[in-house]
């Protein structure tokens, strides 16, 4: 220890301090510089694993990418991709190659679909080579009327899902534009203005929703057909399509978000998935008759309800139960009999569907009910430019018989219910 200076004054206190303590202090400003000099450190270590983090991140995402691409679910397919050129041009003899791809593209666009109220979505608009869609919510059809309807002919609105819509197939082609050529007697404003409805997923419910919709708009027709069979047992619960995501949306469970299309997020929930994966089932059992008889009575039940509205309006309804590829159709004949399997949850017609034959045999089905659902039964010959649905000369005889059906008059089914008078005239007794 270093002595100190001898010089004091009277009032200081000799405290000595040791040297080495003087050194460990190292001055004035000493203590900030190390504390500097640690935070520096720190930052560096943090900065080193944040590089290594995103390093490592993009890394398994570049490696997760083509095995993402091949098991990730793929968007349903277009015709051309799942049965092959060669089946799908056979569909359209007398068609050029390229016509086929465009009308087939136009027809099988995404996304072909936007929301509407209460109906849940609709076609969106567009205009192409072969398809053609309103802003009013229809396809266009041979020589299409202009809208809104004009009340000096006789209008006809048709609804269905897309085998109405006419998938597949050039305007001029569907049901609809064929019936635009019908001229029944009975009808004098010939010849008819026909209305395409159909939209792809609809069935019978969301049809009885579009129904009220345009009649509540003031558009009123004098017929309304509704081509219905397939699309109702493949909606067992009567949900339309959409219901589950727009559930998940209501409960703050997006479907979807700004990362979720990464691999590793990917990866991520698929293992997960897979770990919480319960025993395989068995695949659900589409002859259930519990089931069918439910999606029967909703059918029934819809049908009377648009009879009653139909009724109160003026307007006849027309029921076409459809032909469908499963129920009583030489499968030999058809183009793409092959791909039978994948007719998944729509097979459950072919057991509804012999339930409906029942209905109809005891009567049960109403007056204007047309039955069509074994017009192919003897027929040898392709009908269907898919798996579901049909070719142009097959909707054209499907027309024919609308037609003919239109021919027939009952005009005790039209009186079934009065128009309710409005409350001020039942308040004044009138």
């Amino acid at each position: 220890m270093e002595p100190r200076s001898s010089q004091t004054t009277g009032n200081e206190i000799d405290v000595p301090v040791p040297t080495q303590a003087m050194e460990d202090v190292g001055g004035p400003g000493a203590a900030p510089m190390k504390s500097l000099d640690k935070t520096k450190n720190w930052f560096n270590a943090v900065a080193v694993v944040l590089l290594k983090s995103v390093l490592l991140f993009f890394l398994l995402n570049l490696l997760l990418y083509p095995v993402s691409l091949v098991m990730r679910p793929r968007k349903a397919a277009g015709p051309l991709e799942r049965y092959g050129e060669e089946k799908v041009l056979r569909a359209y003899p007398g068609w050029r190659e390229e016509d086929i791809k465009t009308l087939l593209l136009e027809t099988w666009r995404n996304p072909e679909q936007e929301y509407e109220p209460f109906t849940g979505f609709r076609e969106i608009p567009f205009r192409g080579k072969f398809v053609n869609i309103d802003r009013a919510g229809f396809r266009f059809s041979k020589g299409q009327a202009p809208w809104p309807p004009r009340p000096e002919v006789t209008n006809v609105f048709v609804f269905g899902g897309s085998t109405t819509f006419g998938v597949g197939l050039p305007d001029d082609e569907t049901i609809a534009s064929y019936l635009q050529e019908c001229a029944p007697a009975n009808y004098p404003n010939s010849p008819l203005a026909v209305y395409n409805f159909g939209r792809p997923g609809y069935f019978s419910g969301q049809e009885l929703i579009l129904f009220q919709g345009l009649l509540k708009a003031g558009f009123v027709p004098q017929v309304a057909v509704f081509i219905d069979g397939f699309n109702d047992f493949f909606f067992p619960d009567g949900q339309p399509r959409y219901t589950g995501t727009l559930r998940r949306v209501m409960a703050g469970q997006a479907s979807s978000g700004p990362l979720n299309n990464m691999p590793v997020v990917w990866a991520v929930h698929w293992l997960r998935a897979h770990w919480r994966k319960a025993q395989p089932q068995e695949g659900p059992d589409y002859a259930d008759p519990e089931v069918l008889q439910q999606i029967i009575h909703r059918w029934l039940a819809n049908k009377v309800m648009i009879e009653a509205v139909a009724v109160a309006f003026g307007v006849r309804t027309v029921f076409v139960w459809q032909p469908v590829p499963m129920y009583k159709y030489d499968l030999r004949y058809d183009l793409f009999s092959h791909y039978v399997k994948e007719f998944g949850p729509n097979a459950r017609a072919e057991y509804g569907y012999k339930l409906m034959e029942n209905l109809r045999a005891q009567g049960k089905l109403g007056r204007d009910m047309l039955w069509l659902a074994d017009m192919q039964q003897d027929k040898r010959e392709n009908l269907y430019v898919d798996n579901f649905h049909y070719t142009a000369p097959f909707s054209e005889e499907i027309a024919t018989r609308i037609c003919r059906f239109l021919e027939e008059e009952h005009p005790e089914d039209r009186r079934r219910f009065a128009l309710p008078q409005p409350p001020a005239a039942r308040d004044r007794g009138q």
